[in-house]
């Protein structure tokens, strides 16, 4: 197991504004090495540190077993430029394409053995993303997927009208979503964007989600057909706030990736 000896601040400045994040590398890039890699995309009102630091949790731990990540705030969220309002989903899946590319040239980083890892819209961008590189990645992590963003909006309307939802309906616990973020999502349609890739994937979920129903997951595995491992971690909530199942997810994604690169020359 390595140490990490690098974790870097780091700016993609874009036409539509600047992207900030952290990149994390390990220490066997200092002998000269090429290593694998995993992009982290973050959930609808997250950002690149997620709730209780699972991001960077993560990322350390892949730091110490020589694997390099990068989670960047996407515009409109977090440190990044912009303001929510202005949040789409065609503008996140735009900067999940650059923040690829970006990683992907870098170095240090082995092209052929990048992952890419969402959680929840995050899962949703990531499926996508890899639909678009499908023979290019190689392998995909999934965490509590939100699967089809318009099924969200769709609730959010169906409550409006029984009254079940009370208030401003653009108000996501203090942050404003903007009309064009509705109009957007409705124009995608995530698991045909998602299905060209067929590589290793795997799909982690919590019995306890209230807010994605593990049933998303499940329609993931079905798209995936036999590449797909679905994981159910018993009771763990929509972000796994829990030692007992950040733990799960943690070693499952770990194994997983470890065992695509086990075969990988100089891993």
């Amino acid at each position: 197991m390595k140490g990490i000896i690098m974790e870097t601040f780091v700016e993609l400045k874009k036409e539509r504004g600047t992207l900030r994040g952290m990149l994390h590398m390990p220490d066997n890039v200092k002998e000269g090495k090429k290593v694998p890699g995993v992009v982290l995309y973050h959930g609808f009102t997250g950002n690149r540190m997620e709730p209780k630091f699972i991001f960077v949790r993560f990322s350390r731990l892949l730091a110490q077993h020589g694997i390099a990540s990068v989670r960047f705030d996407f515009l409109n969220s977090g440190e990044s430029d912009g303001s929510f309002d202005k949040m789409t989903l065609s503008g996140e899946l735009e900067d999940a394409e650059d923040i690829l590319s970006w990683f992907s040239s870098l170095e240090s980083i082995d092209s052929e053995n990048i992952f890419l890892l969402g959680l929840s819209m995050g899962g949703t961008i990531a499926g996508i993303t890899a639909g678009k590189h499908a023979s290019k990645m190689k392998g995909l992590i999934l965490w509590a997927p939100a699967g089809d963003m318009s099924r969200y909006i769709e609730e959010r309307e169906q409550q409006l009208k029984t009254g079940a939802l009370t208030g401003d309906p653009m108000d996501i616990s203090g942050l404003m979503l903007g009309e064009n973020f509705i109009s957007d999502v409705k124009q995608h349609n995530t698991f045909r964007e998602s299905s060209p890739y067929r590589g290793p994937a795997a799909v982690i979920h919590g019995t306890g989600d209230t807010s994605v129903p593990p049933s998303v997951s499940e329609k993931y595995k079905d798209l995936y057909g036999g590449n797909a491992e679905l994981s159910l971690i018993e009771e763990a909530d929509h972000t796994f706030q829990g030692a007992v199942w950040s733990a799960k997810l943690f070693d499952i994604s770990l194994n997983f990736i470890k065992r695509l690169t086990a075969k990988s020359p100089g891993y």
